[in-house]
């Protein structure tokens, strides 16, 4: 096997009773690092530190990368044309920074009647804010829900 050691520096290709004998000497661990290549590579490392390391680049790693989140805007059918168009602004910043949102629509006593209102609300919005649907409405008891999200270039 390839022995590289604590420092850094490559010892050649020695047996692996050496190898775990200059570890033991040095108070190190042996690790595997390629095994798959001709002759395998090891190295001398504390492993410990080796881990702490790994998991501290990692959780770096994963702490930059962000995910798309699901933003919620509530509406209602009597909304008004201002209010419409901030909620609309909203949207469009959301949708801008990668997320996804989603539009609650709560219908109170005889507004149940106007579920068509429903969708043409949901289609003026996706118009104003330039998104489209990526689910279809979908209706729990008096509440209506569906996730919209940017549109897609059709460039490539």
């Amino acid at each position: 096997m390839r022995l590289i050691d604590a420092n850094g520096v490559q010892q050649g290709v020695v047996n692996i009773d050496q190898a775990l004998y200059l570890a033991f000497e040095s108070e190190l661990d042996l690790v595997l690092v390629n095994a798959s290549s001709n002759p395998p590579v090891a190295k001398i490392i504390d492993y410990g530190k080796y881990r702490y390391a790994q998991e501290k680049q990692e959780s770096k790693q994963k702490a930059k990368s962000k995910g798309t989140e699901t933003k919620e805007i509530r509406l209602s059918l009597k909304i008004d044309e201002h209010d419409l168009a901030f909620k609309t602004k909203q949207a469009e910043r959301f949708i801008k920074d990668g997320d996804k949102v989603k539009l609650g629509i709560k219908l109170i006593g005889r507004e149940m009647m106007f579920q068509n209102k429903v969708r043409q609300l949901v289609d003026d919005f996706c118009q104003r804010s330039g998104a489209q649907v990526e689910s279809p409405v979908e209706r729990m008891g008096n509440r209506f829900s569906v996730i919209i999200v940017g549109k897609k270039d059709s460039k490539k």
